[in-house]
């Protein structure tokens, strides 16, 4: 059986088992003994939420610039080509037009980004080749806020009586009128391109351009936005499915429930026909589904996001938004530019910073560097040595040698083809002629097979030794980033798994003609990097779905023991009072320590939080001081009309963001380094030493317990099997896991910045600076309102207080999250050793049938389902890959 077979198998089990379980407990009913009737309410919750458990896809998030290769890349890790890339603008696929996509928005030209919606590609059990997606579309609210700003920015142009082209800016209005161009069907407008000062401006002929503002008002709100809307909504959750196949070994589409043409405004930046709308900017993110081999684990969800850090702010803003619920990064770069690249070096440890610092995803980043199957010439590698360019150097001599053999037996074929083109087929010669031309051709055919090998062999060779350098300046640049946090340049980072892959040439060899087959470099699947990276997502994927039914599996068992300890301890007997009173000794003693053992962890975390709270408010007295100039060069460097489109989308346009410019610094620096030691290494020693305490402690008590039992032969078996029913470390390690995921939580809300919440707090003044119009508007925008009043140094401090305020409000909350979360499972632990082996004189009379059906139960029922599952992860586990490190 397969893993996806036997992972439904293994939840079947755990569902019947705990929906039976909670009906028989049911059947118990309330009892008179203490604590009993709550225990039982906990027993029955507990059994229906593990009677409703669901697998867990973990999300794995290929980010990177624009053209970076993602979409190829996940292309080739699927073995399919789901979503568009920028091939599929140059290149159709033996068809007039592109092939079905949607993941993206095909561009129709090479500069433009093919994705710009969040993809995720889902496993499910479809037939072969035959996918299926869905569409989200956004709340209408949000697009109704978008279209109000694009009106303003084609309003402003119009004041003043008429298109003031030459007065100032128009870069908002440009891009405005891109957007509704893009948005409705051209055949709705006359459009005329009007050439001014090397800028292509755009505008509506309608009898006077004074009439723009009042028809483009008029069109959207009473036309567009009650029709398009809706209409949009309703289709949000319809299903499109269309299947794969091959015919003569070519890949064709056909769209089962609707055509090409009606999907693509849906799903594309740019139409292919000019009359088609693009209606990107209303998806808020699509998914496919379909039996795809390497997430066959049904753990793994790919996702393609829109270009990270590229100049659209609203794909950025929806891309950073998203990355917040994704467990595993991988950061695609093209491998041309990650060795030498001093722009892509920055950008990278940018990256980094922001990855381990503030997110702490130190253990859940990859590295993937596409590219690797584009040719280049050794002497484009300037750092090769000695060893290596002698390697190189040799292949070229043996494939020079190759040459001029090729050329010398070519030369020969020709003079034995003339030979025997003229020589007379019933003479002496043409049976020898014929041989040595049938032996000459062969040689060559052999030589020419021998000197395509040796092309490449050197290609290979090169392309390896490009991608070890590149993959060397990435984990170095990793490496100094790393110690930099640490503040330690002694330290040595967690392993970076980092890959280089050719995707173009693995989709060429996975042609089944190998007379159709082109690769550029690799003639090897292996030597593409793309075979190891399919083994590392699917290994990844069955480490994760055995983990989460081992956890349910656990869970179970932990249900199971409570309530057989429960069943074990009803029955009375009066020669136990000294026993209970030493045992209850005990378990005081036991409380009293762990007390002391929390107190003190507490105060560590107390002077920790105190420490970070102390640099954010150094660097955030910092940022205010530096406040008022930002805004001074915001005013510089923007004309009134892009100033106040600016303010109207909140200080985030084009590749303007006053928000970050604003709290640039506060989480760097020293800041940064307290943060990533108190939440990234701190805490998770502290927490695990927390759990490990209470566990040695609580163990030592039921030890004591236990040999305190000996002393009554009436008590000391029951009390052994009771003692194999508790684990201390099982019940209280979830809870450190529940803790750590909301210290991780609040992290990644942040995004790596605090411009979230500089965002937030200026949202009101935003809206006030954006209302402003008529004579004198900019210098009241940047001097009355921003500058002197906003910024001054009184209220810019306020301001950076609060944002501090706020954010440690947010660490105190997860904190105290995961403080609830241990205390529960500690009184947990206490209930169970209390109720096992010291109240072991139960004050109800449970009936003897009724215990005895529950024990009954609970060994055929639910323990042997539960040793099935044990089983089938079992075998998992002797074949796991323990090099994975996720």
């Amino acid at each position: 059986m397969s893993l996806p077979h036997d992972a439904q198998s293994c939840y079947n089990l755990i569902w019947r088992m705990n929906k039976n379980l909670e009906r028989e407990v049911e059947k118990v009913g309330p009892s008179g003994r203490r604590g009993y009737d709550k225990d039982l309410q906990g027993w029955k919750a507990e059994a229906h939420d593990l009677g409703n458990c669901k697998p867990r896809r973990r999300k794995l998030a290929f980010i990177g610039r624009t053209g970076a290769g993602k979409s190829t890349a996940i292309n080739a890790i699927l073995g399919a080509p789901v979503l568009s890339t920028r091939a599929d603008v140059r290149v159709s696929l033996f068809t007039n037009t592109s092939p079905l996509s949607i993941l993206t928005l095909s561009a129709r030209c090479v500069s433009s980004a093919c994705t710009s919606v969040q993809t995720e590609i889902i496993y499910e059990d479809l037939p072969p080749s035959t996918w299926r997606a869905s569409v989200k579309f956004i709340e209408k609210d949000e697009w109704k806020k978008t279209l109000h700003n694009l009106l303003d920015d084609i309003s402003a142009v119009c004041e003043g009586g008429g298109l003031n082209i030459g007065r100032d800016d128009l870069r908002p209005a440009l891009d405005a009128w891109k957007a509704l161009k893009e948005e409705c069907i051209n055949s709705l407008f006359r459009c005329y391109y009007v050439v001014y000062a090397d800028a292509a401006v755009a505008f509506v002929h309608y009898h006077s351009p004074r009439l723009i503002k009042t028809y483009i008002h008029s069109w959207i709100m009473n036309m567009w936005c009650p029709y398009l809307v809706p209409t949009f909504r309703r289709r949000a959750l319809a299903l499109i499915v269309w299947s794969y196949r091959k015919v003569d070994n070519e890949h064709l589409y056909s769209l089962i429930s609707l055509n090409h043409a009606q999907l693509r405004p849906y799903l594309t930046s740019l139409g292919e026909q000019l009359s088609e709308p693009s209606l990107w900017h209303l998806v808020d993110s699509v998914r496919i589904y379909g039996a795809f081999e390497v997430l066959a684990s049904g753990a793994v969800t790919l996702v393609d996001v829109p270009g990270f850090g590229d100049a659209n702010k609203t794909r950025t803003k929806r891309t950073k938004e998203y990355l917040k619920n994704v467990e595993v990064v991988i950061l695609v770069a093209d491998i041309k530019r990650a060795a030498d690249d001093q722009a892509m070096h920055i950008y990278f440890e940018k990256f980094l910073h922001q990855m381990i610092a503030i997110d702490g995803r130190v253990e859940s980043l990859l590295i993937l560097l596409t590219g690797a199957d584009i040719r280049i010439n050794e002497d484009q590698l300037h750092h090769l040595g000695s060893n290596q360019r002698q390697i190189i150097q040799n292949m070229c001599q043996e494939i020079d040698r190759l040459s001029e053999s090729l050329d010398e037996q070519e030369k020969q074929l020709n003079v034995f083809f003339l030979d025997f083109y003229m020589a007379p087929k019933d003479g002496p010669e043409f049976a020898g002629l014929s041989e040595r031309l049938h032996s000459t051709r062969e040689m060559k055919d052999q030589t020419t097979r021998q000197l395509q090998l040796a092309n490449a062999t050197k290609d290979t060779y090169i392309a390896h030794q490009r991608s070890a350098r590149a993959r060397n300046v990435f984990l170095e640049l990793y490496r100094q980033v790393y110690c930099s946090i640490k503040q330690d340049s002694t330290c040595q980072p967690p392993s970076l798994p980092i890959f280089c892959i050719g995707s173009m040439d693995y989709t060429q060899l996975l042609v089944t003609n190998k007379r159709h087959r082109a690769p550029v470099v690799f003639t090897d699947l292996e030597d593409t990097g793309i075979p190891q990276l399919c083994r590392y997502i699917h290994d990844f994927g069955c480490k994760k779905a055995i983990s989460d039914i081992n956890s349910h599996a656990h869970r179970s068992a932990l249900l199971w023991e409570s309530i057989e300890s429960y069943f074990l301890s009803s029955r009375r007997d009066s020669r136990l009072a000294a026993y209970e009173d030493a045992a209850r000794g005990l378990m005081e003693t036991l409380k009293d320590t762990v007390d002391e053992i929390c107190q003190t962890s507490g105060a560590k975390m107390d002077n920790s939080i105190t420490e970070l709270e102390q640099s954010l408010r150094i660097e955030a007295e910092k940022a205010s001081e530096r406040s008022l100039n930002t805004i001074k060069v915001l005013g510089e460097h923007h004309q009134w009309r892009s100033y106040r489109t600016l303010m109207r989308r909140e200080g985030e346009w084009r590749s303007t963001d006053l928000n970050e410019d604003l709290t640039l610094g506060i989480l760097e620096g020293n800041a940064s380094s307290v943060w990533h030691r108190l939440f990234n290494d701190f805490l998770k020693t502290e927490i695990h030493s927390l759990v490990v305490d209470i566990s040695d402690r609580s163990n030592e008590t039921i030890r004591a317990i236990k040999n305190r039992a000996q002393r009554t032969t009436a008590i000391a078996p029951h009390i052994d099997n009771a003692c194999n029913f508790i684990h201390p470390f099982d019940i209280m390690n979830p809870a450190r896991d529940q803790y750590m995921s909301a210290i991780l939580t609040m992290q990644r809300d942040f995004c790596g910045s605090l411009k979230g919440l500089m965002r937030a707090a200026l949202e009101d003044h935003y809206r006030v600076v954006g209302r402003e119009s008529g004579v004198g508007m900019f210098q009241r925008m940047k001097a009355q309102d921003l500058n002197e009043e906003q910024f001054s140094p009184k209220k810019a401090q306020e301001l950076y207080t609060g944002l501090i305020d706020q954010v440690m409000t947010a660490v105190r909350m997860a904190r105290n999250k995961g403080e609830t979360a241990l205390d529960e499972a500690l009184a947990r632990l206490y209930a169970i050793i209390e109720r096992s082996l010291v109240c072991v004189q139960g004050d109800d009379q449970i009936c003897k049938t009724t215990r005895r059906n529950m024990q009954k139960f609970l060994d055929e029922e639910y323990s042997a389902p539960l040793a099935e599952v044990t089983i089938i992860t079992d075998r998992y586990k002797e074949h796991g890959n323990t090099a994975l490190r996720w």
